[in-house]
């Protein structure tokens, strides 16, 4: 991770999540046997903590545009907000479209990315539209048009607790407070990944 100190996109409009908060969010996340021992809390977490920083994790939001021909009506257009995951390339299109905010001179450490550029992410936004747009449609496909592309950034909490019940990297949304397990593991095997 660098250090950067640029004007960038955020996913969400503020952050909601503390850090005194996501260590609740880690303590709920650990397993049965694990909250079993009596001495594992909160402040057991804080206690030995390794690293708690908060990260920029890069992501690809683009706005698309669906349209169905319906002759002899005319067109329906269909707005969409695709995402494509800069780090691992797991890519899908939003249900929810999220809150977008603009930030100047943020300083965070934010990730690197894999999938650097615009012309790459686009080749992951068609594989979208292909597989898992067209998808609902039956008989004739519909065109699909790319209005904008760039990159945002997720807001993480990174908490590393060493010891010996715990040896885990955890990684909490500072928008929602969930546990990103199912992205973590597929940071680190890069499956998602176009050829």
């Amino acid at each position: 991770m660098k250090e950067q100190n640029t004007t960038m996109t955020r996913i969400g409009d503020k952050l909601t999540i503390s850090e005194t908060e996501a260590y609740r969010y880690v303590y709920r996340s650990l397993s049965l046997r694990k909250k079993w021992k009596r001495y594992v809390d909160e402040t057991y977490l804080r206690e030995h903590t390794e690293e708690c920083t908060l990260i920029y994790h890069p992501m690809w939001i683009a706005k698309v545009l669906v349209i169905a021909d319906r002759p002899p009506f005319p067109p329906k257009k269909i707005p969409n907000m695709v995402f494509v995951d800069a780090v691992s390339g797991y890519r899908g299109v939003f249900s929810k479209i999220p809150p977008l905010q603009e930030c100047k001179e943020m300083s965070a450490d934010v990730v690197p990315m894999r999938i650097p550029d615009e012309d790459t992410a686009k080749k992951y936004v068609h594989d979208v539209q292909d597989k898992q747009i067209n998808r609902s449609y039956i008989l004739k496909k519909p065109r699909h048009e790319i209005r904008d592309i760039f990159p945002a950034y997720l807001p993480m909490w990174k908490i590393a607790v060493r010891n010996h019940v715990l040896n885990e990297t955890f990684y909490i949304n500072a928008n929602t407070g969930e546990l990103e397990t199912h992205m973590q593991k597929r940071w680190q095997n890069g499956r998602d990944l176009l050829k």
